[in-house]
């Protein structure tokens, strides 16, 4: 039977506290995918909270129709899609959701979303934890690609999940199909994610 563990060390306020929690389930699914580099560019033109163009630096491959993500300091917008595309000229239509649009000439980082085909209901799991080495966005979807939990990524902090804590299981519903992930950043990154799941009667 498959066993999934956290170790935890906290040190605060001039105390020291170590502690784990350790599952064990029927399955298990784990995950660990390269996540190309954002482009960076600027707002250009902002037409609303929810459209607007970015104009990227040259060989920036971002091409018409692709659903990408959007980063500002302090902000992130995810699944957008792209219009048609001029240049350097990135549109960015009125899609998607998430933090609305910052001040026109304010510095994004654009990325492409990076799609993880995966299949587990969130209501069988027992402990998931979610992690990339530079900040990113991570979107876990249905198979009606409606979004179920959206997480912000902080570089290197692990985003986590465990039964019989206390806390409400962030993935139940319907079963997650895909996780729509990207890079906010302008260097290759790594994702992982790993899933220990009870099997349903």
């Amino acid at each position: 039977m498959p066993v999934g563990s956290v170790g935890i060390t906290i040190s605060l306020a001039g105390i020291s506290i170590q502690s784990s929690v350790s599952r064990s389930a029927d399955g298990q699914i784990s995950h660990e995918v390269s996540l190309p580099a954002g482009q960076s560019g600027a707002l250009t033109t902002r037409t609303s909270d929810t459209v607007g163009e970015a104009t990227l630096g040259d060989g920036h491959g971002i091409q018409t129709a692709d659903v990408v993500d959007v980063y500002w300091s302090g902000g992130v917008r995810y699944g957008v899609t792209v219009g048609t595309v001029a240049g350097n000229v990135v549109p960015l239509t009125d899609s998607g959701a998430g933090d609305v649009y910052p001040a026109q000439g304010t510095t994004l980082i654009v990325a492409k979303q990076v799609t993880i085909n995966t299949d587990f209901d969130g209501d069988d799991a027992v402990l998931f934890a979610a992690f990339a080495t530079a900040r990113a966005h991570a979107d876990f979807q249905d198979s009606g690609s409606l979004s179920l939990e959206a997480v912000e990524l902080a570089a290197n902090e692990v985003w986590w999940w465990a039964s019989s804590l206390g806390q409400a299981n962030p993935l139940t519903g319907n079963a997650v199909d895909t996780v729509q992930v990207s890079n906010g950043t302008t260097a290759v990154a790594t994702f992982k994610l790993g899933i220990l799941y009870d099997s349903t009667p």
